[in-house]
């Protein structure tokens, strides 16, 4: 740290970059896979790998939340905004002498808070003695701007690159390549597929077409798993067709959907069709279901249509809708 500024000695800022991120967002990036999501900032990556750069230390925090949003651990790119100063342009022309009391309230209220965390040895805050006062003194208005307040302290304390807290506490950083490469580790969040890959593949629909085939199934069978369904996920290799079988709570006879899985980006053609409904027919299911990172192609949709076939499809809109129920919650913007 300089006068300033922050200095990087080769090699270091890459390595800041990449390992904070893997502590808070659980993805360990390679030199490639930075200057791939920082497009903007790569020159600058490639030239601290040879020697010494300085950058101000509020431009590091602006490219390290550039990478948690565009590695999927944010909804949307966070500002920085540790003191909750949007709250005032939020509240300042209607509101002003709410928020200012609800300040008054949190230098009052919240260093007792702070008291007790370290007698307990605890890094948990208990926000309920705060935003209760300012309940009673300011109503609703003054709720909300109290849990505004907290709200930005989590926000802060959990993605600033500079702070031990995080929203999950990942075991170990899993590589973002595997979602590209395969891999059979357990998800730590998860029951098919890690959450990691789900962050990530929510804000970067168009890795959908690029991610391996094995982890497009997972995909889709987590989607079911969490929906409620028992769910069997195929071999993967040798399934006849059947990528995942999907059955409703507490019935154990035929299978009520079969899954067909195609990862591709050309257009799926009408001897898939066929080939599923063949497979709806011999496992005695109710319909079948064709998931796609592109679409049904003209024919294909034909082919349903003209035959009554009980087929229907999750194209690349369908599993956007996926993701977005899907995603971690509480790493979008928060709005009361």
């Amino acid at each position: 740290m300089t006068m300033g500024g922050m200095l990087f000695a080769p090699e270091v800022l890459a390595d800041s970059l990449a390992e904070t991120a893997g502590y808070k967002a659980g993805l360990a990036l390679s030199l490639a896979e930075l200057c791939k999501h920082l497009p903007e900032d790569c020159e600058l990556i490639q030239a601290s790998e040879q020697g010494f750069v300085r950058i101000r230390s509020e431009k590091y925090d602006e490219i390290f939340y550039r990478l948690l949003h565009r590695i999927g651990n944010t909804a949307e790119q966070y500002d920085g905004d540790s003191t909750g100063i949007g709250l005032y342009h939020r509240y300042k022309d209607e509101h002003l002498v709410e928020y200012q009391g609800v300040l008054e309230i949190f230098i009052k209220v919240m260093p007792e808070a702070m008291r007790a965390a370290q007698q307990e040895s605890t890094k948990l805050l208990d926000p309920r003695p705060f935003v209760l006062a300012c309940k009673e003194k300011y109503g609703r208005v003054g709720f909300e701007i109290a849990m505004g307040k907290i709200q930005a302290m989590i926000k802060s304390q959990n993605l600033s690159p500079h702070s031990g807290h995080r929203y999950v506490d990942w075991v170990a950083p899993r590589k973002l390549a595997e979602l590209f490469s395969g891999g059979s580790d357990t998800p730590e969040v998860g029951r098919f597929i890690d959450q990691r890959y789900i962050d990530y593949l929510s804000s970067n629909e168009v890795a959908l077409s690029e991610m391996h085939w094995r982890k497009f199934e997972e995909l889709t069978a987590e989607y079911f798993h969490r929906d409620g369904y028992r769910v069997e996920l195929g071999p993967g290799s040798n399934d006849d067709g059947v990528d995942v079988r999907v059955w409703r709570p507490g019935n154990d006879d035929n299978p009520h959907i079969i899954v067909q899985c195609k990862r591709q980006k050309a257009k799926v053609e009408k001897v898939i069709v066929k080939g599923l409904h063949s497979d709806i027919e011999f496992e005695g299911a109710d319909f079948g279901l064709i998931v796609t990172s592109s679409e049904l192609s003209p024919g294909a949709r034909s082919v349903v249509t003209a035959r009554g076939y009980p087929i229907e499809e999750v194209n690349r809109s369908g599993l956007r809708q996926w993701l977005d129920q899907l995603r971690t919650p509480g790493t979008g913007i928060v709005r009361i």
